[in-house]
């Protein structure tokens, strides 16, 4: 294996800089307009500090995918299991999550970026079928902890994620009201009302 080449600023950007570096280009610009010239430039090194840690930009660009895919799924399992309050609080912070402006959130820019990849890219599509059905997976059995029924849960995991993703498209400029918006529309019909107690022992609840 070929040894890589030394750099002066090896030290200063690990991988993962570089990967984040990757998300934010790619949160304002689509995969094929990624050049390493532009992305090396807007991280102010040089071309040493790239190739300490990749090969190539396609290295780069799987480097991307394999966080993306962790932080879709096993990250938000992870996340859950140590969450607190109830899972009608975990849907309603997921909710908020998938609202909030950052790039690299459920349905953000980065995630809409890398559908429109898919769409040309057959590896890239199934990678991201497989990261919606784990999605959709997680989502449902919070829905059947909150209560619903396993059908309606389904419906309403369907439903969360097409909020999620569609929602962002229509409802999203950046600007506070527009998310406050947005957050009041998914709060309304996609947190459920907790069950009260007294009525947990008669059935589970539609939504």
């Amino acid at each position: 294996m070929a040894k890589r080449p030394q750099s002066p600023d090896n030290q200063r950007l690990t991988r993962e800089d570089w990967v984040e570096g990757a998300i934010l280009f790619l949160s304002k610009h689509s995969v094929g307009s990624l050049r390493l010239d532009v992305l090396i430039k807007q991280m102010g090194v040089t071309k040493g500090s790239f190739y300490w840690h990749f090969r190539s930009r396609e290295e780069l660009l799987d480097a991307v995918l394999e966080s993306w895919q962790k932080r879709m799924t096993r990250d938000i399992e992870t996340w859950l299991k140590g969450a607190a309050g109830t899972p009608v609080d975990q849907l309603r912070r997921l909710l908020r999550i998938g609202i909030s402006p950052r790039p690299d959130v459920p349905g953000g820019p980065l995630e809409l970026s890398l559908r429109d990849w898919a769409r040309r890219d057959a590896r890239v599509d199934a990678i991201v079928k497989r990261v919606d059905a784990d999605r959709l997976r997680i989502l449902k059995a919070l829905y059947m902890q909150a209560g619903l029924t396993e059908e309606a849960a389904d419906a309403q995991a369907l439903l969360h994620m097409t909020f999620v993703v569609g929602g962002r498209m229509m409802l999203f400029d950046g600007d506070a009201a527009t998310i406050e918006k947005r957050w009041r529309v998914g709060e309304r019909f996609l947190v459920p009302a907790p069950i009260p107690s007294d009525k947990k022992s008669r059935g589970r609840q539609q939504p």
